[in-house]
């Protein structure tokens, strides 16, 4: 068989399969495939980043502020030891911090809920990634502007990873 140079081979049929197949799953692969707006390629590739660095005990501080009870907006330390939140503590005084409705956020929350937040096409989601890490560091949502109090604010900073 002639290849497109001309040249006899009769491994270049096999070499072109195989350059489009590696092309075919480098395009199956993509995360900037058609249909995927401009916040969730950049949810995707923050999420790749904080995967990349393999952080599963680090510790940040972290405050929410919405219309909810003053034990849930309160700004908190949170630890975190295998991917899995293993104290908090309030930032105000040392104590452990008590949230009376689930528990505190690890990061992978924090990309979770950007994920659920683009989903439900919030009508304001403002989304600040930390350069280094790739977590979300600000996330303000308000998923209707006609719904009086659904709005909130979260904020994630000081990470730092833990031996």
């Amino acid at each position: 068989m002639t290849n497109p140079l001309g040249v006899v081979s009769a491994r270049w049929p096999f070499r072109a399969a195989l350059a489009v197949v590696g092309a075919l799953a480098l395009a199956s692969c993509s995360i900037t495939e058609p249909g995927r707006s401009a916040r969730t390629i950049e949810l995707t590739r923050n999420r790749q980043l904080w995967t990349s660095v393999r952080l599963h005990d680090y510790e940040f501080d972290y405050q929410l502020s919405c219309f909810c009870g003053s034990e849930s907006t309160e700004s908190v330390h949170v630890i975190v030891r295998g991917d899995q939140i293993s104290a908090a503590f309030r930032t105000r005084d040392g104590l452990p911090a008590l949230r009376p409705f689930g528990t505190w956020p690890t990061v992978a929350d924090l990309f979770d809920d950007v994920q659920q937040q683009l989903e439900r096409k919030a009508e304001r989601l403002e989304i600040t990634y930390d350069p280094t890490y790739g977590y979300p560091r600000s996330i303000i949502a308000d998923v209707s502007f006609m719904i009086a109090d659904d709005e909130s604010s979260q904020t994630a900073s000081n990470l730092r990873p833990l031996p």
